[in-house]
């Protein structure tokens, strides 16, 4: 059900937008003087509503998008630190319960040999 009223949603509204966009194919300019209607000192055009509509949105979309990854720069930082705390800490473990050398004990014992100059012990 779920599914359905999101793919009815969708529908609609994308009905909605392609009429919008049919409806308003004639030609116009984008100036950003408020002053001289006229003849503004900058202005884009001509082109269809629908295009400077799309742009924009365009524009909106990747600056949006660019303002969420500055934005988690920060988040992405303390991350990549906790990654390398936790593989630090992942290998001290590793070390901690890594097999420990024979005691001393089990080892063989290494005799010592009399050298000419000692004089042996006779008993």
């Amino acid at each position: 059900m779920r599914k359905f009223l999101l793919t009815a949603f969708l529908g609609v509204t994308g009905l909605i937008i392609l009429l919008f966009l049919l409806a308003n194919r004639m030609p116009v300019y984008i100036s950003l003087d408020p002053i001289n209607i006229a003849n503004p000192a900058f202005a884009v055009g001509p082109m269809p509503l629908w295009a400077a509509l799309i742009a924009m949105m365009f524009i909106g979309y990747v600056l949006g998008g660019l303002g969420m990854w500055l934005s988690g720069k920060g988040l992405r930082h303390k991350a990549s630190e906790r990654k390398h705390r936790i593989r630090e800490l992942e290998h001290a473990l590793e070390l901690a319960n890594a097999p420990r050398p024979k005691k001393t004990d089990d080892l063989p014992v290494i005799q010592r040999h009399a050298t000419p100059q000692e004089k042996p012990t006779t008993r």
